[in-house]
């Protein structure tokens, strides 16, 4: 018996035992033969692909909790920030030598194609058990892309980087430390201002996104989300120019 999973907002996501159906895509192909390549190169807490059945993929479920919003108080613990920047520094390096002939990506690759980014690394596509961080989900949105890019958008929903951070959230007078415990968990040479600088061009790219989707999957909401992601990016770039 399949059981709808909540949280997604693009796609359709059922459980059925042991697996996890979902819509395919013309990128289904790439991202599966992508979710291979990591496995071969060491990276064992991601789902796995079993084939495409009716226009639904099907891959390996990937046990414990996934944050649902609004997001528990534990998301917002130290550990999180350092766990995810070591896991997404794996999926980075594990990423290196996949061959790019013949890819297809929904995301649009973007410059420099330093890696193959998740595109959406966050607390809402993570698993926990016991407040360790197990598992990483939804990779249909990778493309290639710079490391900073999933850096960035890690920090945004992580920190947070947010103009309206929730009640339960470390305020934006804990960002820059929190920034900074990602980046040196992750190994990374950029600065506090790189990443603002890239997580406002990142909401930005998020926001038009969300217009398009909403236009294409007949989901109307999708136009509030793009709403937050412009108000964030126009509340990070006065954080950054007041910086200056």
């Amino acid at each position: 018996m399949t059981e709808p999973l909540r949280g997604g907002n693009m796609n359709a996501v059922e459980r059925d035992g042991c697996t996890v159906t979902r819509h395919a895509g013309p990128w289904t192909p790439t991202v599966h033969r992508y979710l291979r390549y990591l496995a071969r190169a060491g990276v064992d807490w991601i789902p796995q692909p079993l084939g495409v059945e009716c226009g639904r993929e099907r891959l390996t479920f990937v046990g414990g909790e996934v944050p649902l919003y609004p997001l528990p108080t534990w998301v917002w613990e130290e550990s999180v920030l350092v766990d995810g920047a070591r896991r997404l520094r794996q999926l980075h390096d594990a990423s290196i030598g996949f061959g790019m002939d013949g890819a297809v990506w929904q995301s649009p690759a973007k410059v420099p194609a330093e890696v193959i980014c998740h595109n959406d690394f966050a607390p809402h596509n993570l698993a926990f058990a016991a407040g360790q961080l197990t598992g990483a989900i939804d990779f249909d949105m990778c493309s290639p892309g710079p490391r900073l890019w999933d850096l960035a958008y890690f920090a945004t929903r992580a920190v947070p980087l947010t103009q309206d951070p929730p009640s339960n959230a470390p305020g934006m007078n804990h960002a820059r430390r929190r920034v900074q415990v990602i980046l040196a968990a992750y190994g990374s040479e950029e600065t506090w201002e790189d990443v603002v600088r890239v997580a406002v061009i990142r909401l930005w790219d998020l926001a038009d996104m969300s217009r398009v989707k909403a236009v294409e999957l007949g989901k109307p909401e999708l136009n509030g989300d793009a709403d937050m992601y412009e108000r964030d990016a126009r509340f990070l770039a006065a954080v950054s120019t007041e910086a200056e």
